[in-house]
Formats: C-alpha cells, sequence, structure tokens
C-alpha cells in the first residue's frame, strides 16, 4: 500500500542495469557522491561547485590543476553544468523510483526510545519519508492517531491505509476483501502493547487532483496517554504528534474520562506553545472517535456532535473549571466526531483481523468513517501558522530542529511552559549564532582587498573578534527564559564554547590570510613594479613615496612591508622579489608571535582572575 510493492517495474532489467552504471557516471571524482551544482573546468572535467571550490582553496606552485588530469585551469573559468545538472536529478528521481518498488513498505520508528528512557527521534527516517524523496517539494496531509493504548488505533489505521490504497490508485474506497488478513502497522490483542514512540507509514500515499499533488502519511502514536509512565514523555509525544499532524485523530474508548480530558487540555497547550516556536498551524482539525459506543442504535457523526456538545455545556457549567482550551476548542468548526459501536467478540478473538470477524453494524460505521475521512484529505493539507500550505520538505526541517530539543538531556519539560522556554532558547542560541557569523563576514569580507587585510593586525583583529562574543554572550544570558537555573548554566556553557569555536576558526583563517598578503605584497612590489623604475635613484624615490603614502593610509604595519618590499626592489627585481618576500613573511610572522604572546597574556590574567575569585 502507498506505492505499494507489488507494483510491476517501469523499466527492463538490461535498462535498470544500465541506468545504475549511469548514477556511477554521474558522480564527483572529489567526494565520490553525486555531482551536486556541477561545474565544468577548461580542461572539460566535471565536479560539484563546493567540492572544487574547496580543492583550489590552497594552490600549488604552477597553479590550480584538475584534480583528474592534473592542467592547469583558470580558477575563475568555472562553466555551469546545467544540462548535466537536470540529467543528475532526473536519474536520482528515477533510481529512488526504481528502489522503492523493490523495498515493500512498512511502519517505520520515527521517535523511539534510548536505553535511558529518553525519546530520540530517528533522523534517519526524517530524511527518507520527507527529504530524500521527489515528493519533498510536495505539500502534505499527515493523519496521526493518538490515545491510551490498546484501544484499536492500529486496526484503525490499517484500514485507513486500505482506503488510501484505493484513492492512490484513483478506484472507489474500499476496506478490503471479507477475508483479507489485516496488514500494516503491528497489532495484535492482549494486554501488550506496541513499542512506545511514533510510528510512520514508510510511503506516502500520493494523490492528485486537478493536476495538482499531494503527499498523504498515516502515524501512530504509542504512549501519549500512558498513564502509568513518564509525564515528561508523554509531554513530548503529544508535542510531536500536534506537531506533525494536519488530521488528529483522539481515540478514546466508550466516553471522555475525566483523565482523557485532563490530558487533552494539557496537549493542547502544548501544542500552541510549540507550533509557535516552529510557525507551523497547532490544530488544524482534531476528530473525536468514541469506540464500543454503549447504544449501537444511536452512532455515527450526528451522534457524536450532539455528544461533544453535551460534554461542551458539561465543561462550562463546572466553577473554576482549568479545561478552558479544551472548551474553546469543542466550539470550534474545526472539530468532528464519530461513535463506533462494539466491533462483536468475533472480531476481538480473531488474530487475522479481517472484516468478515466484525459484526455486520460495525463494518457498516467502520466503512462509513473512513469513507469520510479519505474524502476530506485535500481540505487538512498541513498549513504555516499564518495559513499557508507548506511542503514535506518544510516539516522535515522543523523535525530537525526538534531532534536537537530532544538530545539535550538537561532540557526539562516537566510542563507545557518550561517546553516553550526551551523551544525559544533554543531559537535564541541559533539567532545570536548567525548574528556571529553576520559579524565575521563584516570583518573579513569575500572581496577584501590585500591591503585591507595588512590594515588590521593580526592581534587587533582577535580583540574585536573576542569582544564581539563577550557582548553576544552576555545579551544571550539576558534574553534566556525560564526558572530552570541548570538549564541556563547548561546553555551558557554551550553558547560560550560555539562561540570560542567560531572565533578560534576566524582568526586562525586571518591570520594565514595575513601572512599571505604581507609575502603577495612583497613579492609584487619588489620584485614586479619597481625594478622597471629603472636604477637606484628611481627606486629609491618611489620607494620613499610608497612607504609614506603607505604609513598615512594603512599604518605602520602595512608600510613596514611595503618599505622592505621596495628596498629589495633597489638591486634587482629578482632580488628584490625574495628580499620583498622576506620581510612579508618577516612582517607575518611577528604579527603570529604578538596574537599569541596577547592571547597567553589574556589566558594568564583569565586564570588570576578565576583564582581569585574562588578564593
Amino acid at each position: 500500500m502507498g506505492n505499494s510493492s507489488n507494483k510491476p517495474s517501469t523499466m527492463p532489467q538490461e535498462g535498470a542495469a544500465q541506468f545504475y552504471k549511469l548514477e556511477d557516471d554521474i558522480l564527483c571524482s572529489i567526494c565520490l557522491q553525486e555531482l551536486s551544482d556541477p561545474v565544468s573546468t577548461t580542461c572539460g572535467h566535471t565536479f560539484c561547485r563546493d567540492c572544487i571550490t574547496k580543492y583550489w582553496d590552497d594552490p600549488g606552485l604552477l597553479g590550480y590543476r584538475c584534480p583528474e588530469c592534473r592542467k592547469i585551469c583558470p580558477k575563475n573559468q568555472l562553466i555551469p553544468a546545467y544540462r548535466l545538472k537536470n540529467v543528475v536529478t532526473k536519474v536520482q528521481l528515477a533510481i529512488k523510483e526504481e528502489q522503492s518498488r523493490e523495498i515493500p513498505p512498512s511502519a517505520l520508528q520515527l521517535v523511539y526510545t534510548d536505553n535511558d528512557e529518553r525519546l530520540q527521534l530517528d533522523e534517519s527516517v526524517i530524511q527518507r519519508c520527507f527529504l530524500d524523496t521527489e515528493v519533498s517539494e510536495y505539500p502534505l496531509c499527515l493523519i496521526c492517531v493518538i490515545g491510551e493504548k490498546r484501544r484499536g488505533k492500529s486496526i484503525l489505521l490499517n484500514f485507513i491505509l486500505r482506503a488510501l490504497d484505493c484513492l492512490e490508485r484513483q478506484q472507489p474506497v474500499s476496506l478490503g476483501h471479507d477475508e483479507e488478513p489485516l496488514t500494516g502497522f503491528e497489532w495484535r490483542n492482549g494486554i501488550d502493547s506496541v513499542t512506545k514512540g511514533i510510528w510512520i507509514w514508510s510511503k506516502p500515499f500520493i494523490l492528485e487532483r486537478n493536476e495538482e499533488k499531494m503527499a498523504v502519511f498515516v502515524l501512530d502514536t504509542e504512549g501519549s496517554l500512558d498513564i502509568e509512565g513518564d509525564r515528561e514523555n508523554c509531554l513530548k509525544l503529544s508535542a510531536l504528534s500536534m506537531l506533525l499532524s494536519s488530521h488528529l485523530i483522539f481515540n478514546v474508548n466508550a466516553n471522555l474520562k475525566t483523565t482523557e480530558l485532563d490530558y487533552l487540555e494539557m496537549y493542547l497547550h502544548v501544542s500552541e506553545l510549540t507550533a509557535t516556536s516552529f510557525s507551523l498551524q497547532y490544530l488544524q482539525h482534531l476528530d473525536f472517535l468514541v469506540r464500543d459506543w454503549q447504544d449501537p442504535d444511536n452512532c455515527g457523526r450526528e451522534a457524536a456532535l450532539s455528544y461533544l456538545q453535551c460534554e461542551s455545556e458539561k465543561l462550562r457549567l463546572q466553577k473554576g473549571s482549568e479545561h478552558s482550551l479544551l472548551l474553546d476548542t469543542l466550539r470550534s468548526p474545526s472539530i468532528s466526531g464519530f461513535l463506533l459501536p462494539f466491533p462483536g467478540k468475533g472480531f476481538l478473538r480473531s488474530r487475522r483481523g479481517t472484516l468478515a470477524d466484525m459484526d455486520e453494524d460495525f463494518k457498516d460505521h467502520l466503512t462509513r468513517y473512513i469513507s469520510d475521512l479519505t474524502a476530506g484529505v485535500w481540505l487538512h493539507r498541513k498549513t504555516s501558522i499564518s495559513g499557508e500550505t507548506i511542503t514535506c520538505a518544510h516539516v522535515g526541517e522543523a523535525l530537525k530542529k526538534f531532534v536537537i530539543i530532544l538530545k539535550r538531556r538537561q532540557y526539562s519539560f516537566s510542563s507545557p511552559l518550561q517546553m516553550l522556554y526551551s523551544l525559544e532558547n533554543q531559537k535564541y542560541m541559533n539567532t545570536v549564532l548567525k548574528r556571529f557569523e553576520e559579524f565575521l563576514e563584516q570583518q573579513l569580507p569575500a572581496n577584501a582587498s590585500p591591503f585591507k587585510v595588512l590594515g588590521v593586525s593580526i592581534s587587533e583583529m582577535r580583540t574585536r573578534v573576542r569582544e564581539q562574543a563577550d557582548v553576544l554572550l552576555d545579551t544571550y544570558e539576558s534574553i534566556l527564559r525560564g526558572d530552570n537555573a541548570a538549564e541556563k548554566g547548561m546553555l551558557m556553557e554551550e553558547m560560550k564554547s560555539l562561540l570560542k569555536e567560531k572565533e578560534e576558526h576566524f582568526c586562525a583563517k586571518y591570520s594565514k590570510l595575513f601572512t599571505r598578503c604581507a609575502v603577495g605584497i612583497g613579492c609584487v612590489v619588489g620584485g614586479g613594479v619597481l625594478c622597471l623604475a629603472g636604477g637606484v635613484v628611481g627606486a629609491a624615490v618611489a620607494g620613499t613615496v610608497l612607504a609614506v603614502e603607505a604609513v598615512g593610509l594603512l599604518g605602520s604595519t602595512t608600510a613596514a612591508v611595503v618599505t622592505g618590499a621596495l628596498g629589495g626592489s633597489v638591486t634587482l627585481g629578482a632580488i628584490g622579489t625574495g628580499v620583498g618576500a622576506g620581510v612579508g613573511r618577516v612582517v607575518g610572522h611577528v604579527e603570529k608571535k604578538k596574537d599569541t604572546k596577547a592571547e597567553r597574556s589574556t589566558e594568564a590574567s583569565t586564570e588570576d582572575t578565576e583564582h581569585l575569585v574562588d578564593e
């Protein structure tokens, strides 16, 4: 189901073999991956743009060589291979589609519990379902079921899979043949439940209407209403379920109990806060499905509407009710419901889960419910908080951000509000780091001239960068939310470490560039310019002029480089090149030593201060 594996391959066996061989021909010889933004060198070989650019960061003695044929190629003459880029894209899609036909669809665990009973997101499943397929740019509908364990959620979802498979094949909706065994999400009768977490059907159902395509995903949540389980895990599961779903089915047994209403109120609160952090619509459609309804003659949607109105009135009459969000939700047009009768003892005892095992009345109501549900999928496309339709890739990226939150062991999700604080603090961290990167870009633009680089010494640049990092660290501390001191301390240490890492990387890069510019200017001025002035007097006069101008414009450091270069040019161009380069290299070396000495002095001062504070 959902691009089922029983579909015949569209590619003959020999053609498929040639196609897979073609995949080898579109690999970059540097990264050994499929070409990304391919460009060709003047010698005719093709590489990823990023790969060849990084490969040529440090040119050889004779210039930039092709990694394949070793010919010298101009760095600024890379030719975009647009047609090849389109071919690569088509080959990738065709091969992935062919591979998907070979792998039968199954339920994958998107969220799982690790050895420490902490919830984790499987990033490979996120990548596979939302980002790595041709559906990444499709709008999507996510049907998700939450509820107490062992109440038939997985069985319900398996019949939904059958109905969606019919829609994908553009056939009338059907729940299958009477004797067809139930397959799909794991289910079994008894007291044991399926592993806690969120399971997603590995293949989306691709529906098409009016030349528009949409991907429909089906998810099962286990443990969101685990009363005896970990409250924090329940909160995380509910937040993720709300974040993912565009059609959420709240599966309850017999009637809405006080405990379930309490949980639902909490879920609504959590989802509202979580959605704000990720700019996703937090509740698009909530569907109450009441199983084993005690009045078999009064079932269906109309009966459910009356029941929900009655429950809403009870909540309204409760003085000091703690279900304000739920009460508002029950009055909204985004709510629906359905009352299902008892399926029959034959179905409960069955290990095959066939339609033939059901009571006829239950089968009729189930068919009606699933037909209504699948008919409305186009109305329940996932949207942003501003109401704009979003894509599979958007949801995948939001989930990857949530991965960061779940992996932080110190984060406390003991309450919905604390969960909001944790999400917001992570958002602030990303904002501060981005601001620091923008500051570094301003200090050293991509097109910075050598004279501009030499105008700021290495030690001075390090001081600038360190001061900005300290300012941003103080800013981050001032905007952290929540009253969890341990979490704040952990976040501050992490921010300090990240800023330090970026600072060290930038300063090392700047130091290397500074020395290179010093040597380069020494070479050019000493060997290539003033040796043509003709004679000692002309060189000396020009040297004096340039040295004075350098002092006025660039400061003493650059002046020393230029003066050294000119001194070398007085004798011969070749000798001037060596002397000028030597002076430039010495200046760069001196600046590095100054910077190292200043850094050591700062570290020693910091250690002394910390020692005094400790005492």
